[in-house]
């Protein structure tokens, strides 16, 4: 193979993986400093009151499943847990140094889940160190990519702002491609 179809296809193959929008919670952030990431220290609610559209506007969510559906330990957590809308939880964010945090879920005053995930504060929001890559099938000849990634933020209101990047991409001999590839914004109402 030449130097250019080498150069090529690896720019072809790592141009697949999720990337975030700005302009989705672009309004609500706050832009955060290094000194400034314990501000995102607090309790929040486990579920969202707000989604962001694509134009940054906040929409109330009122569809308990999709609360449901986007709690944040979905988020933050590779564990897939269905939670009960009626009970009363809530998510305790601890920053154990610059590059940790800490997540606690609660259910009332007993805590049921803990998770730390490592991260670096970049453009004003904290990456979380939990991205998801699979390889499904040989990419681009006859299958592709699965990439997902989070990072969360302080809101305006002082709630919790999390941004949800997903791709799944793919083709058959780099001619039929197919895929799908969106992101989230959510707001958490601070509970203390």
């Amino acid at each position: 193979m030449k130097p250019a179809s080498i150069t090529f296809l690896i720019i072809l193959l790592l141009s697949s993986c999720a990337s975030f929008s700005d302009k989705m919670i672009k309004d609500a952030k706050v832009t955060l400093v290094e000194n400034d990431l314990s501000k995102l220290e607090g309790t929040y609610e486990l579920f969202p009151d707000l989604k962001y559209d694509e134009k940054s506007k906040a929409e109330p969510i009122d569809s308990e499943d999709s609360k449901i559906n986007h709690s944040l330990n979905y988020f933050v957590s590779s564990k897939q847990v269905k939670y009960d809308s009626k009970s009363k939880y809530s998510v305790e964010v601890k920053l154990i140094n610059k590059n940790t945090i800490k997540f606690i879920t609660k259910n009332k005053t007993a805590k049921i889940d803990s998770i730390e995930l490592s991260g670096t504060l970049k453009n004003g929001l904290f990456y979380l160190n939990n991205k998801f890559l699979k390889r499904n099938g040989i990419p681009y000849l006859a299958g592709g990519f699965t990439n997902y990634k989070t990072r969360i933020g302080l809101a305006k209101d002082n709630g919790l702002l999390v941004n949800y990047a997903y791709d799944n991409s793919g083709a058959i001999l780099f001619l039929f491609w197919a895929g799908s590839a969106y992101n989230l914004g959510y707001h958490y109402n601070r509970i203390k």
